[in-house]
């Protein structure tokens, strides 16, 4: 059958003109990557993700046009390959996998002719890496997620285990449909408005940037919160009644007002975009990107920045819908792009699950870096959390580490007390 032709969402026709100016490398690429130890069974594998694919039309979309005449082509389901690389002769098969890995995620996607690939490393007799890659047009983190749990539940299916998956009340499709009718309304044009009085003016944090000396290249750093400092963000977030994301982009804040000294702060982040009940379980691209300016209170504690963050947070969240670069602020001189400071926070998932006998672990692909200049993402890893920082190459390794090491230094701080002082926090 013919390929079925959809309009793009806005967000897909923002994202596509990045795809075309950014087509020699894989910083569009989206990944679902996880290790299944245990009895591993690869051709169940490959059965799920074909049936994952089956159920999901964005999984199978395709794409002509870019901008403004960006098309979707929605394909009939066909079975996803999956080649399996064997690695267990290898020297340190742990390491040729991180390294095929890499390699992997640095590689485009070709949007135009199938969204995504996939491929298995066979590290062990008792361990499989699978990379699930797909462009970012037909996903995002939300969906990832889904797609995670979803795997799993076909994988136990594939093998006879019973597994109970969800209807999807909207293919991508029907979002798209839903979200061109919001913009012919009034709810976008309020939304607009509240962005407009929010945005401008701003300044973005004057981050210690430099001129790169020749062949710099972007870096990743990581860093872990135990468990007692992962424990003690989510207990305040609980006595303040707010959420994880909101704590941490308060330390985050704080962090950037030691370093640059700025009172009114301006973060980037991605929000899920998913305010109808029946676009929570579709897979495709419905993230938009939110600005959180947030002014610091004259001579606060971290408790009273959390409250001005949890405003912040709230008022973004009611306002979602609306990209930040559909908004003119009037504000000329930013000091960068409004995307060049960004912080993210993934979502709370079991990222270690065991079907039938074999057990499902979520990665962190860090070795994908960031399409944005300085990112700051949190991931939740059982009881503790992961802080990774990707940074340009402006920023100078030493200067990185200071982020860092200053973001996990504030965390711990606020959580044995967070009446602390803005201004003892990291003294410059």
């Amino acid at each position: 059958m013919a390929p079925r032709e959809l309009p793009a969402s806005v967000g897909q026709r923002l994202l596509g003109i990045i795809d075309h100016y950014r087509a020699d490398h894989g910083a569009l690429n989206c990944p679902l990557l996880c290790r299944v130890t245990g009895k591993v069974d690869v051709d169940a594998l490959a059965a799920a993700l074909t049936a994952l694919t089956a159920r999901h039309e964005a999984l199978r979309t395709t794409f002509t046009g870019r901008g403004p005449r960006l098309t979707q082509l929605v394909q009939d389901p066909r079975p996803v390959p999956l080649p399996v690389v064997e690695l267990r002769d290898h020297p340190d098969p742990r390491a040729a996998a991180q390294a095929a890995v890499a390699t992997e995620l640095s590689t485009r996607v070709d949007v135009g002719a199938w969204p995504t690939r996939a491929t298995a490393w066979r590290v062990a007799e008792d361990e499989v890496v699978l990379c699930f890659t797909m462009h970012h047009l037909v996903t995002d983190a939300w969906s990832c997620g889904l797609l995670f749990e979803e795997l799993r539940a076909l994988y136990a299916r594939h093998l006879g285990r019973p597994a109970e998956l969800p209807p999807v009340p909207w293919q991508y499709g029907r979002f798209v449909a839903w979200q061109e009718a919001r913009l012919a309304g009034t709810e976008l044009d309020r939304q607009r408005e509240f962005w407009r009085t929010q945005l401008t003016g701003l300044r973005l944090p004057r981050l210690p940037y430099r001129e790169p000396p020749p062949g710099a290249t972007p870096g990743v750093l990581g860093r872990d919160l135990d468990a007692a400092v992962a424990g003690g963000l989510r207990e305040l977030a609980r006595q303040h009644r707010t959420t994880l994301f909101t704590v941490t982009l308060a330390v985050y804040y704080a962090v950037l007002h030691r370093i640059t000294g700025q009172g009114d702060l301006a973060v980037a982040s991605l929000f899920a975009n998913r305010s109808h009940p029946d676009s929570q379980r579709t897979v495709g691209f419905c993230a938009n990107m939110v600005v959180l300016r947030t002014r610091l209170p004259p001579f606060a504690t971290f408790q009273a920045l959390l409250g001005a963050t949890h405003a912040t947070t709230a008022a973004a969240f009611a306002n979602q819908e609306q990209p930040y670069q559909a908004v003119s602020t009037g504000s000329a001189n930013l000091g960068g792009r409004v995307d060049d400071v960004v912080f993210q926070m993934m979502a709370e998932l079991d990222h270690r699950v065991p079907v039938a006998d074999a057990d499902f672990e979520l990665l962190l692909p860090e070795s994908i870096g960031s399409r944005f200049g300085t990112e700051l993402a949190l991931a939740p890893r059982g009881p503790g959390l992961r802080v990774v920082l990707f940074h340009t190459p402006r920023l100078a390794p030493a200067d990185a580490e200071r982020l860092l090491d200053g973001y996990v230094a504030v965390a711990r701080t606020v959580v044995a007390d967070p009446r602390t002082p803005l201004s003892s926090l990291l003294r410059r």
